[in-house]
């Protein structure tokens, strides 16, 4: 069952920042960064990473395992080229 997740992603200005975005706690944060890429309309070349509560989210953990509380906690969204020369 989805829910509401309230993302915030760095470096545009606050009224793009923020989104709820609905989310499957059962889905990985690997699945769940495609979605978020899709929302915030993120070039697919840029890699993204879930910070929350300062720390980085693994691809590998299910969201449902780390406990975030659907309308109270922001998760921060850094999206970051991969590194050319």
């Amino acid at each position: 069952m989805a829910s509401q997740f309230r993302f915030r992603l760095t470096g545009v200005p606050p009224d793009q920042a923020i989104k709820m975005i609905n989310v499957d706690p059962n889905l990985t944060v690997a699945e769940i960064k495609k979605n978020v890429q899709k929302e915030y309309k993120l070039n697919p070349i840029l890699q993204i990473q879930f910070i929350f509560k300062g720390k980085v989210l693994p691809d590998n953990l299910k969201f449902a395992k780390i406990g975030i509380h659907p309308k109270k906690d922001v998760i921060t969204v850094m999206a970051t080229q991969a590194g050319g020369c």
